[in-house]
């Protein structure tokens, strides 16, 4: 009798804690902003279009290579679960191209009406995405640990890697880092070099920090 290797997930929950994180946060912080204060409502803006394009490559990864292959491995167990994915997917994703829409207007007026729409919106988008991601974690990560082999899911990390600018890469795997679990991490790294496994965790701190720091006020927001 053979015993299964079960996948190992647990990037995603990682990648998940970001996402409600920032999506949280994102209406509080337009609604801070003053009114004309366009130096201010441009970093903002900037922030909401750097999470907006995050999660957004990170469902169409999703959409690509995860749910094909689930649908055609189990499909009477999974058919009901793809559906509901894919339906809350889409309510997000029309969430957020409202939002990328509103958000040039946001950056260019720093008008507080325009803020308070673009921050309801945000508000009610973070209501649907923690409803999504609790789904997943809870009800389609089991079957995926135990249907997908380690190098499908290593293909889906690439494709989500490819997603991040490489000017913000560095950034990026700080903000996993900041709530993320340590070892997590280093399962993430753990195909880079020594050196660099030592020294991108180190570098990739200081990059949130800073961040945070413009972004949020706090480097611990």
């Amino acid at each position: 009798m053979t015993t299964q290797t079960l996948l190992d997930t647990s990037v995603m929950p990682t990648l998940h804690t970001f996402f409600r994180r920032e999506f949280r946060l994102a209406g509080g912080l337009v609604r801070r902003v003053r009114p004309g204060d366009l130096q201010r409502a441009a970093v903002v803006a900037d922030h909401l279009e750097l999470i907006r394009h995050s999660l957004h490559h990170h469902h169409t990864v999703e959409d690509e290579l995860l749910w094909p292959l689930l649908l055609e491995r189990v499909p009477e167990e999974m058919a009901p679960l793809v559906h509901l994915m894919e339906s809350q997917h889409a309510r997000v994703d029309v969430l957020l191209e409202t939002i990328g829409e509103m958000v040039p207007r946001f950056r260019r007026s720093a008008d507080p009406e325009v803020g308070e729409h673009l921050a309801d919106l945000l508000d009610e988008l973070y209501v649907h995405l923690v409803e999504h991601l609790d789904a997943e974690e809870q009800r389609m990560l089991p079957i995926v640990a135990r249907t997908i082999s380690d190098g499908e899911w290593a293909a889906m990390s690439e494709a989500g890697r490819a997603g991040t600018p490489r000017e913000r890469k560095l950034l990026v795997l700080g903000m996993y880092q900041y709530e993320g679990d340590p070892q997590t991490i280093a399962t993430m790294l753990s195909d880079a070099p020594l050196p660099m496994r030592w020294l991108l965790p180190r570098l990739a701190r200081r990059a949130f920090t800073r961040y945070a720091r413009q972004v949020h006020g706090t480097p611990t927001p």
